[in-house]
């Protein structure tokens, strides 16, 4: 396995997913549990980073505050379509829920006929879910193509049990690059954790600025550099070892 080299807080950025990469995937989303001494170290970094640190995720960053209080931070939320550019600064959609109107209502007629699928509405994104089901999948995407039916303008992207779709021209690639482009993240070279196909866009951007990619698990990647789970990430961030990411061994 390529070991990821340790955080050098004098000239990295450490942008991170969250599901499966900070945390494990759960069945319910909302049971997920980050320990406090985790979050910890997480500021630990952040501050030797000099705020050079961000979440990028699926998630609305709504979500996020609430799994990672009382940390405050700059975060992509929703693969993009929505952020915050600093701690303390607002979250900015880049797109408004009604352009999805006309999806959400095929979308909920189809989890109604199969009752084993689960529909999120994150606003600027619609989310089904067929996690525990996995014989679902071909029928989760099938769902989804018809109600987008080709119509222009619109992203469909699967992922770990899920299919999402929304509107086009973001994903987490372009929030990292956008977040690159300002203070305190500019001029430092970017690190990227992630596990699923939806980062894949974020390890060719950072790959493009230079920067070091992490696939978390198995599966084909863009990513150079790998670490085997969520316990290898915590350990090769450091919890348990205030003040020192090292490389994780063994692995």
């Amino acid at each position: 396995m390529n070991l990821p080299p340790p955080i050098d807080p004098a000239r990295h950025a450490l942008f991170i997913d969250f599901d499966g990469t900070l945390v494990d995937l759960v069945d319910d989303p909302s049971k997920v549990v980050l320990s406090p001494e985790a979050v910890r170290r997480l500021g630990e970094i952040q501050g030797a980073c000099e705020g050079a640190f961000a979440v990028v995720s699926g998630r609305r960053i709504v979500d996020l505050d609430h799994f990672l209080r009382p940390l405050r931070f700059a975060a992509a939320g929703v693969h993009g379509l929505e952020r915050r550019d600093g701690p303390g600064e607002p979250v900015v959609p880049l797109a408004g829920p009604e352009g999805l109107d006309p999806l959400r209502v095929a979308l909920s007629a189809g989890v109604v006929e199969e009752p084993r699928l689960r529909l999120e509405d994150k606003k600027t994104a619609l989310v089904v879910h067929y996690r525990g089901h996995p014989e679902l999948q071909e029928a989760a995407i099938r769902l989804v193509s018809a109600a987008v039916d080709e119509q222009p303008g619109f992203a469909v992207m699967k992922g770990d049990n899920i299919v999402e779709v929304h509107l086009a021209g973001m994903d987490k690639g372009k929030a990292i690059e956008a977040l690159m482009a300002h203070a305190p993240f500019q001029g430092r070279v970017p690190i990227y954790l992630g596990d699923d196909t939806t980062d894949e866009f974020g390890f060719y951007a950072v790959r493009k600025l230079g920067g070091i990619s992490v696939k978390v698990g198995e599966g084909a990647t863009e990513a150079e550099y790998r670490l085997a789970s969520v316990d290898s990430v915590h350990r090769w961030l450091g919890v348990g070892r205030p003040g020192a990411s090292e490389e994780v061994e063994g692995e």
